[in-house]
């Protein structure tokens, strides 16, 4: 598999065009903090579970479109496990020492990423157009996991601004839960996370922005709101010991999105991409070495 770096005096990481055009492999100061899996990745399987999307997963951070979460598997262009895009071949349209361009096009949808670094940031800027002669229901998720390094101290979790809340199932379904005040969550434990956290997921809105703090760095993520109004927190601390985790990933997911769960198109769509409407959004990760560090 093709490993495209990018690197900065102080950050680098790879892209993976073959592979969603993935980022993986990020590392700051020497530091790794992106997720990585436990076990060597496999080739991607068309229209996949679960269970076939996280085998061949790599890592790290790629676009889920045009679906996030379950399979769907009817109509004109069946979807599998976070959508087709997000562990398909993507083209290379430029490459330079700290920055790429990327296009995904099938389906009748049109995609473009635009990944850039700095020393201490990863800006992506992305977009999806609908080529179709009908309107297409989408859902996009930036589907941003932490792990490696900076999952060993304990992580505490900050959103900016007036958050609200709901606790998901594991499988992403909102199962009847309404949205809260964040401070009611942040006292029952959700503020922090570490190796007793239980396998869980939630959902933000009415942010745009998130801070995670461990004993050394801080790493903010913000990102377009009004295209992405929800952020997915997924946790998985080596607790769930069922396929396809095995006890063995250790992931923080961070993750915009346009999708208020995880269920996916047979939930309902999100959104609808009329006839050649093109939407764009984007997503900023800095890392900060902490105040006497």
């Amino acid at each position: 598999m093709t490993h495209h770096t990018l690197a900065t005096e102080k950050l680098s990481l790879s892209v993976l065009p073959e592979n969603g055009a993935a980022i993986v492999d990020g590392l700051f100061l020497g530091q790794s903090f992106l997720a990585k899996p436990p076990y060597p990745s496999i080739a991607s399987t068309p229209l996949g579970t679960e269970s076939d999307w996280v085998a061949a997963w790599n890592g790290g951070w790629q676009p889920l479109l045009p679906n996030a979460g379950g399979e769907y598997l009817q109509g004109r262009y069946p979807q599998g496990f976070h959508g087709n895009a997000s562990q398909a071949q993507w083209n290379v349209t430029e490459a330079k020492l700290n920055s790429i361009s990327l296009n995904w096009s099938d389906e009748n949808l049109h995609s473009e990423r635009a990944i850039n670094i700095s020393d201490n940031e990863i800006n992506v800027s992305c977009s999806l157009e609908n080529l179709d002669s009908n309107p297409r229901p989408v859902i996009l998720t930036e589907h941003l996991v932490l792990g490696n390094d900076f999952l060993n101290s304990e992580i505490n979790l900050e959103p900016v601004g007036s958050a609200q809340f709901r606790e998901l199932a594991y499988d992403g379904s909102a199962n009847g839960a309404e949205f809260a005040a964040w401070e009611s969550f942040a006292k029952d434990g959700w503020s922090r996370v570490d190796k007793n956290t239980p396998a869980r997921m939630g959902v933000f809105r009415n942010i745009s922005c998130i801070k995670a703090r461990n004993a050394e760095y801080e790493i903010e993520i913000s990102w377009d709101a009004t295209q992405l109004p929800y952020l997915w927190i997924w946790e998985e601390m080596g607790q769930t010991l069922d396929l396809p985790w095995n006890g063995k990933y250790w992931a923080l997911g961070i993750e915009p999105s346009n999708a208020a769960d995880g269920v996916g198109l047979k939930g309902g769509p999100a959104v609808t991409l009329e006839v050649n409407e093109k939407i764009e959004w984007s997503v900023k990760l800095k890392i900060h070495e902490r105040a006497g560090k």
